[in-house]
């Protein structure tokens, strides 16, 4: 339960202590003293919205902090919560802390430890469970009626509509990205054409790192095939073969030296060298010959391989303007369109195993939605039959309750039999309560005929119900009473105080009915000092809880009567 709440530089209030206690906690004052400032400083610690005008004129910051003691809190639920903090719990109690700054973000601690903004507010869904004046609007939008009637699903239920809720959400996220695979592999498509053009053109000339120098050195050569020609034979003549002019080419002259020095047998080492130099030069002038002729051969070319290579440094050049001035790049640049026609048919295999699995996330969220449809209609009657109980406990008894629930068509939505039904997180239901507040009356919408005090009724029959078998420790009404008048009012105050039997109840009221049942009453009011305006916080007890009940029932002149209707009201508390 919350056992202690600081408020510091908060609207007109320079800084509140507040204790709280088990059982019906109530909070009274005059018109406009700040009542629903406490309540709206529980909201903000728990990580609701703030504005900055909030924050007292004069000063930087705002501090809240708030002590919950969590002695006899379900160890599941202790567990639970444990885990969503991950900072250890000590002494069954948990101190949250929020301090919100004009200049820069909101700081936020649990048991002293840096936190996050969702953090708290995860929190307050185990700790309070809170209904104000805005409630009461919600509970008039068909949309939030749902939601209602989930509450009252027990866990099976529950953790059914959770994993429909994680089914859902992994189905839309395969939706979104399925769309954009099919956009994607619909661009690529369009130029699917061209990729394959490109792709055959470059694998059609069959590329080779290179190839373009050789071709060009090979086109140099042919450029001068003739003085080539000429030169070499001039030189293979002279070398070795008889010129038209009767001469003897080198070969032969060196044949008929060496014979001649074979003829003459020296000791003398000096003339044995030059003989066999002249043999040696024979051998190289062969040597050399034999490679004069390899080459003319070599470019000897005749007309159709000439024609030939200029044909393919022709493509090649083709291919280096268009692609890349580099061989080697334009080999990447195939790799790389390869690869995209890869993609696109790997993109076709991404699509079939989405929409594969897209069919069976749906199959998954038919059956799901069908079980808790089922179940809805089954928790909508027990609820409706409840609702009317507590309604007759609240003055209605002539009221019937129906919990209608249907499904809605949609182009779009998922075939379930012959139909194509709307589904959402929540499921294929759609759920409006309905309400006849006389006999022989039809049941209409609820947002049609009830005034503000059934709303209020209905609401806390709703939370009554729900008291039954939640687990959150504390429960705050801000004005659940607003447009009562006090025969209802009495029927809202035996309410409030059974829900204190086992919740811990803190009540906004301006009923004294409601005020006289509390178990801690609490007195808010304004003072103005040195020319500022401030809040300030009693508890109060005896003749103090007397007279301000007196002052409920009939405004500030009251009277020895108003007085003694008080004390009566106060003995009833205490019988």
């Amino acid at each position: 339960m919350l056992c202690y709440l600081k408020i510091k530089n908060f609207a007109l209030i320079d800084d509140l202590n507040v204790e709280f206690e088990k059982g019906l906690n109530v909070l009274t004052g005059e018109t406009g003293a700040g009542k629903s400032m406490v309540i709206e400083a529980i909201n903000i610690v728990l990580g609701a919205p703030f504005k900055q005008s909030w924050i007292k004129n004069g000063q930087e910051s705002l501090d809240i902090e708030a002590l919950f003691c969590l002695v006899g809190m379900p160890s599941k639920q202790w567990q639970e919560l444990q885990n969503v903090t991950n900072i250890p719990l000590e002494d069954q109690q948990i101190i949250i802390r929020r301090k919100i700054h004009h200049t820069r973000r909101s700081s936020c601690f649990i048991n002293g430890q840096l936190a996050t903004l969702s953090m708290l507010q995860q929190i307050g869904n185990y700790l309070i469970d809170l209904h104000g004046q805005h409630e009461h609007q919600s509970l008039l939008n068909p949309e939030y009626h749902i939601d209602l009637v989930d509450s009252f699903g027990d866990g099976s239920f529950l953790a059914k509509k959770e994993m429909h809720q994680k089914i859902y959400k992994k189905w839309q996220n395969k939706i979104k990205l399925l769309n954009q695979l099919e956009q994607k592999h619909t661009e690529v498509l369009s130029q699917r054409d061209y990729l394959l053009f490109q792709l055959s053109e470059i694998e059609q000339a069959n590329l080779k790192e290179g190839e373009d120098r050789e071709i060009e050195e090979t086109l140099s050569i042919i450029q001068h095939q003739a003085k080539i020609k000429e030169v070499m034979e001039i030189a293979h003549e002279a070398l070795f073969e008889s010129n038209n002019e009767g001469g003897s080419p080198i070969y032969d002259i060196l044949t008929r030296l060496i014979s001649q020095f074979n003829t003459i047998s020296l000791p003398e080492q000096k003339f044995n060298n030059i003989k066999a130099q002249l043999t040696d030069l024979q051998f190289k002038v062969e040597d050399i010959s034999a490679q004069i002729m390899e080459y003319k051969e070599k470019i000897d070319l005749d007309v159709y391989q000439l024609q030939e290579i200029e044909e393919r440094l022709n493509i090649i050049n083709h291919l280096k303007q268009k692609y890349n001035p580099q061989i080697g790049e334009i080999l990447k640049y195939h790799e790389r369109l390869q690869e995209q026609m890869d993609s696109i048919e790997d993109g076709r295999a991404k699509i079939d195993i989405l929409k594969k699995e897209i069919f069976e996330y749906e199959q998954s969220l038919i059956n799901l939605s069908l079980e808790l449809s089922c179940q809805r209609k089954k928790i909508s009657q027990r609820l409706a039959q409840d609702i009317i109980k507590e309604l007759a406990d609240l003055n209605m008894k002539d009221c019937d309750f129906v919990v209608k629930t249907e499904q809605q068509e949609e182009q779009n939505g998922l075939r379930i039999g012959d139909k194509q039904i709307k589904i959402t997180s929540k499921g294929i239901d759609r759920i409006e309560f309905f309400i006849s507040t006389n006999i022989g009356e039809k049941v209409k919408p609820l947002s049609e005929i009830v005034s503000g005090g059934e709303v209020s009724r209905i609401m806390l029959g709703l939370k009554s119900i729900l008291s039954k078998a939640d687990q959150i420790p504390t429960m705050i009404f801000d004005e659940i009473d607003s447009g009562v008048g006090a025969r209802l009012g009495e029927n809202i105050a035996q309410k409030l105080a059974k829900l204190a039997e086992s919740h811990q109840v803190i009540a906004v009221t301006h009923l004294p009915q409601i005020a006289s049942l509390a178990d801690q009453h609490l007195y808010i009011s304004k003072y103005t000092s040195q020319k500022k305006t401030a809040l300030t916080i009693k508890r109060l007890q005896g003749d103090e809880q007397l007279s301000e009940i007196a002052r409920m029932l009939d405004g500030e002149k009251y009277g020895a009567l108003s007085i003694e209707h008080a004390r009566k009201m106060l003995y009833r508390k205490g019988e």
